[in-house]
């Protein structure tokens, strides 16, 4: 029969004493099979009230108060440590820890000789970031690290050998399309998930990396299109989308389609236009989706469209062929798009934002460019 746990040495309160006893001997009965028995003697020992969560807030609130004036505002030394009341100098207390690096590193290699942990997990890495790479130091020869690596190599995970080169190409097309970190994470999750469900074998790499890419592109809201991707690995358009639809319906992954808000900011970056004319762009997009301009259109012309608008309203004078450019399509589609956006937005956004206002965007539209031609010269 298992003997009843001794009382845990160094408590300060018999009561918690008591409690933790009680906890390791029903604990003891539940492990063996008593349930019934364990749960009783732990029910039927005296409970203790502990604070609740509003208690230790307001606790901690006025444990923050200056001694002296009854002031709140109190902040930290970072060199020292110390709580300091800023209305009357006292130091409150002196033996704060900190919880920040102790180290200080100037470049890339600094960091990682001073560095106390090891990379994040992440799933852009084999085995997530938490394989061991090894590499030959001091004391160990040649010879015996390339045996240590062969050996490695027969111990890894047969299903991270597979994806190994898809996380290679996704990283590689990551630098090239200038895509975020949260991005590139998600286009190697997503990979992962088609590999786990049998999906990839048979199929061209290239294809499914570009359809993961693209699906995590419009997932984050980042402005790449289908046609970007797809030039990047010297693929159609077709075939990408072909291997996209096909990845995620046997996933019962839902990709919401891409905003042509996303696209706004993208565009004027290219074609170098103030700030403003982004925002009133985005204004009458949202303008045309409330009207149902933007059903069935694509979204890099609606964008490019609004751009346009606000440029011809706001006074910049650019080009429907620039503007098609920046976008990557058509001189057609942007007239047709802007045609549209004349009809069921251009009146409802000039009567929102107002004549006055409109003047003084325009004047402040007008100083911005005068500035920069004088940069220039």
């Amino acid at each position: 029969m298992m003997q009843r746990p001794q009382r845990i040495m160094g408590s300060r309160d018999p009561t918690i004493d008591k409690f933790s006893e009680t906890f390791i001997y029903a604990y003891g009965g539940l492990h063996f099979g008593n349930l019934l028995k364990g749960w009783w003697v732990f029910l039927s020992r005296e409970k203790r009230d502990y604070p609740k969560a509003d208690e230790l807030s307001s606790q901690e609130e006025e444990e923050l108060k200056c001694p002296r004036c009854g002031s709140t505002n109190i902040v930290e030394d970072p060199e020292t440590g110390d709580l300091v009341c800023q209305d009357c100098g006292l130091i409150i207390d002196s033996s704060v820890l900190n919880f920040s690096k102790d180290w200080r590193a100037f470049d890339s290699d600094e960091y990682m000789e001073r560095a106390h942990a090891g990379a994040p997990v992440t799933p852009l890495r084999p085995g997530f970031g938490l394989d061991t790479e090894i590499t030959l130091t001091r004391g160990l020869s040649k010879k015996s690290v390339n045996q240590l690596k062969r050996t490695q190599k027969h111990v890894a995970d047969s299903k991270e050998k597979t994806v190994e080169p898809a996380l290679r190409k996704i990283r590689d097309a990551a630098e090239s399309l200038n895509l975020p970190q949260e991005t590139v994470e998600d286009a190697a999750t997503l990979y992962r998930m088609a590999a786990r469900a049998g999906l990839v074998k048979g199929r061209s790499m290239d294809a499914m990396v570009a359809a993961v890419i693209y699906a995590a592109c419009r997932r984050t809201d980042v402005p790449r299109t289908l046609e970007e991707v797809s030039r990047y690995f010297s693929l159609e358009e077709k075939e990408v989308g072909r291997s996209f639809r096909f990845l995620f319906r046997k996933l019962g992954i839902q990709i919401p389609p891409p905003k042509p808000e996303n696209f706004v900011y993208l565009i004027c970056s290219k074609l170098n236009l103030p700030e403003e004319i982004a925002t009133q762009a985005i204004r009458i997009i949202k303008i045309a989706k409330k009207n149902g301009a933007t059903m069935g259109r694509e979204p890099v012309g609606v964008a490019a469209a609004a751009v346009y608008m606000a440029c011809q309203e706001l006074g910049i004078h650019r080009t429907q062929r620039e503007l098609a450019q920046a976008a990557n399509v058509t001189e057609v589609t942007v007239r047709n798009r802007y045609k549209e956006l004349i009809q069921k937005a251009r009146k409802e956004w000039l009567d929102e934002i107002g004549e006055e206002r409109l003047n003084e965007i325009k004047k402040r539209i007008a100083e911005k460019v005068k500035a920069a031609s004088q940069v220039k010269e």
